[in-house]
């Protein structure tokens, strides 16, 4: 995987950031335009199916009385109980002739802009049937001529079919929608009004008025006059509008019938595209529950604005976008800048102290949350500086085995009872030889044979107690036992009489050593008190190693029986005659160690 650097991370973070914000703001703002322009053409199609209900009372509410009145009229009823079809069409006819809506059609077509042969065919095209008590149609005098007439006949009687299966259950007046067939081919689309007649002592169907006036929507035109919206009827898989174009008549009433057939509600919406822009279509059934073909009102709104606006408001919200891009790069480029200079400083000096330089220090750049970190990386790396003074200057002043537990906390003040080897190493002819030599060369010379034999007793894993004057001490089992502590004391006395010899081959300070070594239990641990502590044994073997060193000889390690019972067969040894040493009250036996079998002296 890459390793991105913590610059190119901010960069792809705040680009990521804005180009997220950027998305969705495109996307909030585009639903909430859609949803905005949707509730506008929702209200607008309200508007327009309600000034339609309005517009089609007023239309056929002075044509519902009369029609009414006829129903009631008792020579109408008389004559449809004979059967005399030309008397019931005169009757309706001459009752019809005054009434001041058919009359008023004309001018009503010329208050609507239509056309001058809409205009001269308001009147002729009014449309009167009559129904019997079965339903059928009886022939009025407009129903005789050719093939045309009877072709139209047929589609006329089609369409009341529905309207003849349901003349007994007429309760009410009913309006509805018929679409007529002309002479020259082509059709129009009625409002028909269908008005039961009824027997008026037994109630029984006698027939019905059917009264239909061509079509010729008010609020149709107004909604052209004041806007571009599209709007007619359909019915029957055809269109009715002087709005909608008649190229996309065809398609529209296409898709429409497939959301129809599709099951959806009386009332719904879809897009479509009409001669290549993109429109919202609505529609809404008018005649719940009408015995007429149903028939649906239909507008068509372009979405081209909606689109347009949507295109304007995503350029402004790019622009907008682009220009955040470009001030959160620079941004970012200035904070990153800011930032993994003083990183990169605080990498490279963790570095330097990993690799050991305590001294090193970063600038302190600020004064914001980097430049504290700067701080504190300098007081760390002071006080790791300081610590490592301490820990040295701890080295130097005790062993470091006993260091380490004292800085772990490991030793504290008191004691333990353990069972080691004690080693004591002192210098043969000391005093006499240092007489008259000048304090300086004393220390060299010290210094010199102290640092060898110090080095020695640490490769056998040995502990240095202290130092006092010419002689060493070591202690083999504490503060911690390596299971072999006393083969490693054996071993350490030999190594330092070998040691010796070498540092006599090359140093002007010729020095002779005995060694006395003694092994049992001690008193180990931490003597002296809270704030000043040092690491010793004491006890009975630590005294009796004392004094085997005093008694040895130039070259000579004496060791105690304890030390040469627990080395048996791994080491050679002579007896010594008994000593009678200070502080005992017995003899002490005691061995020359001559060899370690385990271990071959080599010359390093």
């Amino acid at each position: 995987m890459i390793a991105l650097s913590f610059r190119i991370k901010l960069l792809l973070a705040m680009m990521l950031l804005v180009a997220g914000v950027t998305g969705a703001t495109l996307y909030v703002t585009q639903r909430k335009v859609q949803a905005t322009y949707l509730k506008l053409f929702q209200d607008q199609f309200e508007a327009e199916v309600n000034y339609f209900a309005s517009q089609q009372e007023v239309r056929l509410g002075n044509l519902k009385g009369p029609c009414e009145t006829l129903a009631q009229s008792e020579v109408l009823r008389q004559s449809l109980k004979k059967g005399d079809s030309a008397k019931v069409y005169e009757i309706v006819i001459n009752g019809l002739s005054g009434v001041a809506s058919l009359r008023g059609q004309r001018a009503q077509a010329r208050a609507m802009n239509a056309t001058a042969a809409e205009t001269a065919g308001m009147r002729a095209g009014t449309f009167i049937r009559m129904l019997d008590a079965k339903g059928d149609i009886l022939p009025s005098p407009d129903m005789k001529g050719g093939a045309l007439q009877r072709t139209a006949r047929k589609r006329l009687e089609r369409q009341l079919a529905a309207v003849q299966e349901a003349m007994n259950k007429l309760e009410a007046q009913q309006v509805g929608f018929l679409s007529r067939e002309l002479p020259n081919g082509k059709t129009n689309l009625l409002e028909v009004i269908v008005t039961r007649i009824a027997d008026s002592d037994t109630h029984q169907t006698l027939g019905a008025l059917v009264l239909g006036t061509p079509f010729l929507d008010a609020s149709e035109n107004a909604m052209k006059l004041m806007s571009h919206i599209q709007s007619g009827i359909w019915l029957e898989n055809e269109i009715y509008s002087q709005t909608v174009p008649a190229g996309v008549r065809e398609e529209l009433s296409k898709r429409l019938a497939e959301q129809i057939k599709g099951g959806v509600q009386p009332e719904d919406t879809f897009n479509i595209t009409l001669a290549g822009v993109p429109q919202r279509a609505f529609f809404k059934l008018l005649n719940p529950d009408s015995p007429f073909p149903p028939a649906y009102h239909v507008s068509v709104y372009s979405l081209a604005g909606a689109l347009q606006t949507q295109q304007e408001l995503r350029f402004q919200i790019l622009g907008f976008s682009i220009a955040a891009i470009l001030c959160a790069l620079i941004l970012s480029l200035l904070i990153s800048h800011g930032l993994s200079t003083p990183l990169r400083e605080l990498v490279a000096g963790t570095a330097a102290v990993r690799s050991g330089d305590l001294q090193v220090r970063v600038p302190v750049r600020s004064r914001d949350e980097v430049g504290e970190l700067a701080s504190s990386f300098n007081e760390m790396a002071e006080g790791l500086a300081q610590k490592e003074m301490y820990r040295t200057v701890l080295n130097m002043v005790a062993d470091e085995k006993v260091a380490q537990a004292l800085v772990n906390g490991q030793l504290a003040l008191g004691g333990e009872l353990r069972e080691i080897s004690v080693l004591f190493c002192d210098i043969r002819g000391f005093t006499p030889m240092t007489e008259n030599m000048p304090p300086e060369e004393v220390i060299e010379m010290l210094n010199e044979h102290m640092t060898a034999l110090t080095r020695v007793v640490k490769e056998h894993n040995g502990v240095l107690d202290k130092f006092v004057g010419d002689l060493l001490m070591a202690i083999f089992g504490a503060p911690v036992s390596q299971e072999n502590d006393t083969l490693n004391a054996a071993r350490c006395a030999l190594r330092l009489m070998q040691e010796r010899e070498k540092l006599n081959a090359t140093s002007r300070h010729q020095l002779k050593i005995g060694i006395g070594i003694a092994t049992g239990k001690v008193v180990a641990g931490c003597m002296g008190s809270s704030d000043r502590l040092n690491y010793t044994v004491l006890g009975e073997r630590v005294n009796l190693a004392s004094r085997l060193c005093s008694q040895a000889a130039a070259g000579q390690v004496v060791i105690d029986q304890t030390t040469r019972e627990k080395l048996g067969d791994t080491i050679s040894a002579a007896p010594l005659p008994a000593l009678n040493l200070k502080g005992f009250s017995e003899n002490i036996v005691a061995y020359e160690l001559m060899e370690v079998h385990s271990w071959e002296l080599t010359e390093e």
